[in-house]
């Protein structure tokens, strides 16, 4: 039966760290979800224009890693990923 419920288990903006939790998450059997999204802007009057990108000849990486698990799988993964990669809370995101 397919899971639909999904809890994020990583966050980073790290790339390597990422491919490092994908591959740990792989080998221990557990389904994830990996996506790698650009962080939106704050929205509002010219909310289209990204002042980290416009006219900054070295622009702030905006590239978010994240991982999803099924529910039922959030225990499984968190374990396999603790203290082997970046811990989520370390960026100042919440689970």
């Amino acid at each position: 039966m397919k899971k639909w419920r999904k809890a994020l288990v990583y966050r980073s903006k790290d790339r390597a760290d990422w491919d490092k939790a994908k591959e740990l998450l792989q080998q221990a059997g557990v389904e994830c979800f990996a996506l790698a999204g650009e962080e939106p802007p704050v929205p509002g009057c010219g909310a289209k224009i990204d002042p980290r990108k416009f006219m900054n000849p070295n622009p702030v990486p905006t590239t978010l890693y994240t991982i999803d698990v099924a529910v039922e799988d959030r225990e499984k993964a968190e374990a396999v990923l603790a203290g082997r990669v970046l811990p989520v809370r370390s960026y100042g995101y919440g689970v």
